[in-house]
């Protein structure tokens, strides 16, 4: 799956939290911690290693430990290290 509009809501400078509340709606389950990684990982090419440190502002069940505003502005950083012109088929999320 390719998914041009997590690009596009990137590129409109979407809040982290706007992106994460996108991918919980997306495909129909919980957005969980491997889900939230192997997305960024596959669709929007950022690593592993940047990636899980954000996991730290989460419980497992991804409801946010910290501040919000502070989830967004560490999420802003991440988000801009996507590869939104990137347009190859991923395989579907296994998690």
């Amino acid at each position: 799956m390719s998914d041009s509009e997590l690009r596009r809501i990137i590129a409109e400078g979407a809040t982290f939290m706007d992106v994460l509340k996108y991918l919980s709606g997306r495909e129909g389950k919980p957005l969980t911690p491997m889900r939230f990684l192997w997305i960024f990982q596959h669709e929007l090419r950022i690593s592993f290693v940047e990636s899980r440190n954000i996991l730290d502002c989460f419980d497992p069940a991804m409801n946010p430990t910290v501040d919000i505003g502070q989830i967004n502005e560490r999420g802003r950083q991440l988000l801009g290290m996507a590869n939104l012109d990137a347009e190859d088929d991923v395989p579907e999320t296994p998690y």
